[in-house]
C-alpha cells in the first residue's frame, strides 16, 4: 500500500512481505527529480536486508546471498555478478544515492525478489530460430546466423524434451518466416515463454560476447535508444517476468561458456514487443569475431550455449515454483 505524507515531493512507500508468517514492513522512501520518482539505495538495501556503501564511482548493496553494484550516474548496475542496464541512470538526490522508481520495480525487484513475479506453471515453451531462408541474417567468414540458430535451437529443443517441457520451434527447417508468425505461434500454442536465439554482427572484428534483451517497459527508452516511449504494447504485461527469465538465461548463459558478458538490454524488438508470455532475445555471439565463429561452428559450444539457455529456464522456473 502507498502512505503519501504531506511533506511536497517527500513520499514513503511501505512495502510488505511475508517472513516465517510474520508481516514486516520495510519503507522505501522516493522523491521526484527530473520529471520522475527515484527511490533511495541506503532504503533498497535495507528492504533486501542488505547494508550498502558508496564512493565517488559506485553504490554496493551486500549480503551473504546478494551483490549490486551500481554506477554512480551511468544506466548501469552488476547484480550478483551479471551486467545489467537500467532504464534510467543513477543520481545523487539529496545527499542519497537513488535509482529510477521504475527501474526498482521493473528490474531489481523482479530478480531479487521471487514474490515480484507473476506465479504460473510454464510447460510450453516456443524456440524461435532467428532469421531463415532467404534471410540469412548475419554472416562471418563461412557462418550465417539462420543456420547456427537453428542447431542451437534444436540442440536446445531436445534437451527440454527430455526434462518433460513441451516444445515447439518457429521453423524446423531453412525456410522464411515472418516475424509477426513467428509470435503468433507463440500465442497458438499457447507458450509459457518464448525465447527467440540470434547471433551478432559488428564492425570491429574484436567486439565478443553474449547479450540478451528483455522487452523495454512504457515511458522508458531501449537501450539503444534516446527517447522514451509512452506506447504500451502485449509484451509489456509481462515487465517483471521478461526480465526475470533474461536475467536467468544470461547468468547461466555467462556461467556455461566463459563468454564476455554484454549484459541484459532493452529493446522493442517485434518478437518481445508482441509476445503474449514472457520472453527473451538471445545473441549468442558474434560471427563477425573470428574466434566466436570458429566457437559458434562446433558441436561442443553449441551444446555449452544450449546447456546454458536450459539452465536458464530451469532456475527461473524454480523462482515461480518457490513459496518462501
Amino acid at each position: 500500500m502507498l502512505n503519501i505524507t504531506g511533506k511536497r515531493t517527500f513520499i514513503v512507500l511501505i512495502i510488505l512481505f511475508v517472513t516465517s508468517n510474520i508481516f514486516a514492513a520495510s519503507y522505501v522512501r522516493y522523491s521526484k527529480a527530473y520529471g520522475r520518482n527515484y527511490v533511495y539505495l541506503p532504503d533498497v538495501a535495507k528492504y533486501y536486508r542488505m547494508k550498502s556503501s558508496t564512493d565517488k564511482k559506485k553504490t554496493i548493496l551486500f549480503s551473504k546471498y546478494s551483490l549490486m553494484t551500481f554506477v554512480n550516474n551511468k544506466k548501469l548496475c552488476y547484480i550478483n555478478g551479471i551486467k545489467v542496464n537500467l532504464l534510467f541512470p543513477t543520481i545523487n538526490n539529496k545527499g542519497y544515492r537513488c535509482i529510477s522508481n521504475i527501474d526498482f520495480f521493473k528490474t531489481v525487484d523482479p530478480i531479487l525478489r521471487h514474490w515480484a513475479l507473476r506465479k504460473y506453471k510454464p510447460r510450453i515453451i516456443v524456440l524461435d530460430p532467428g532469421h531463415g531462408g532467404k534471410d540469412q541474417g548475419a554472416s562471418g567468414s563461412k557462418l550465417h546466423e539462420k543456420d547456427i540458430t537453428l542447431a542451437l535451437a534444436k540442440k536446445v529443443a531436445g534437451l527440454l524434451k527430455k526434462i518433460g517441457y513441451t516444445v515447439h520451434l518457429t521453423r524446423n527447417s531453412d525456410v522464411f518466416i515472418k516475424l509477426k508468425d513467428r509470435t503468433a505461434m507463440a500465442k497458438k500454442y499457447k507458450a509459457n515463454m518464448f525465447i527467440s536465439i540470434h547471433a551478432n554482427k559488428a564492425e570491429k572484428k574484436a567486439v565478443s560476447g553474449i547479450e540478451s534483451f528483455s522487452m523495454t517497459p512504457a515511458g522508458t527508452s531501449s537501450t539503444y535508444a534516446q527517447k522514451p516511449s509512452l506506447s504500451s504494447y502485449p509484451g509489456n504485461k509481462n515487465d517483471a517476468n521478461n526480465i526475470a527469465l533474461t536475467y536467468w538465461i544470461q547468468r547461466a548463459l555467462i556461467d556455461k561458456t566463459k563468454a564476455y558478458d554484454r549484459g541484459i538490454k532493452r529493446a522493442r524488438f517485434m518478437v518481445l514487443k508482441e509476445a503474449t508470455c514472457p520472453s527473451v532475445l538471445i545473441e549468442t555471439g558474434f560471427l563477425s569475431n573470428s574466434r566466436e565463429e570458429r566457437l559458434l561452428g562446433t558441436e561442443a559450444y553449441q551444446l555449452k550455449i544450449a546447456r546454458g539457455i536450459v539452465q536458464g529456464i530451469l532456475r527461473y522456473h524454480y523462482q515461480l515454483k518457490r513459496e518462501k
